[in-house]
């Protein structure tokens, strides 16, 4: 019993960070799956009749202070969204060259985003 109870607090404490992380403002929650939906739906490659291809490689990079406060929950967040864009895949009939991956990581460089960024493409199975 203690095994679910522990596995529950932690479900709990994940999606409190992931709705908190993307906030625009106090209270006003950014529909994040709503916009890796939309990077999908705009970068989808018909490549036959009955095939479209879509990104199933996404980085999302956040401020610094949101990257630092999820770090230890990268991993459970990004296989949370990914599942997600399956799901959103799956009702498009779309497919994929690879599997789908969702990265967290911080910014690269001196251009911090105040909120985050989404980087996607499409990369093939090795």
């Amino acid at each position: 019993m203690k095994f679910f109870h522990d596995v529950e607090g932690r479900m709990e404490r994940f999606s409190g960070s992931l709705w908190r992380l993307f906030a625009r403002g106090p209270g006003e929650p950014v529909e994040v799956l709503e916009v890796l939906r939309r990077e999908c739906d705009a970068k989808a490659v018909i490549v036959g009749r009955d095939r479209t291809v879509v990104p199933n490689a996404f980085e999302l990079e956040l401020p610094a202070d949101s990257y630092a406060r999820l770090a230890g929950e990268a991993g459970a967040v990004g296989a949370r969204l990914a599942s997600e864009v399956r799901r959103h895949a799956a009702e498009r009939h779309f497919s994929f060259a690879g599997p789908v991956t969702v990265r967290l990581r911080p910014p690269d460089d001196d251009l911090e985003p105040h909120r985050y960024r989404i980087h996607s493409r499409i990369t093939p199975r090795r």
